[in-house]
């Protein structure tokens, strides 16, 4: 992990409690039948008990 940071976030400082979220869930979209995909205005949201959710929209440009 360590090499990870250092490769993935040069000329950034990673706090103490930076979280980083890397690879792909269980359940993958393009592995389900039918195919599961995100669309123009869907959320992507992760929630962390007693902290709070981060949440991002998808836009298609």
């Amino acid at each position: 992990m360590a090499m990870w940071c250092k490769i993935q976030t040069p000329g950034t400082t990673l706090e103490k409690g930076t979280i980083i979220m890397t690879g792909t869930g269980p359940g993958i979209g393009a592995m389900r039948n039918p195919k599961v995909v995100l669309n123009d205005g869907d959320d992507i949201r992760v929630e962390i008990d007693k902290i709070g959710t981060l949440i991002n929209k998808i836009h298609y440009e």
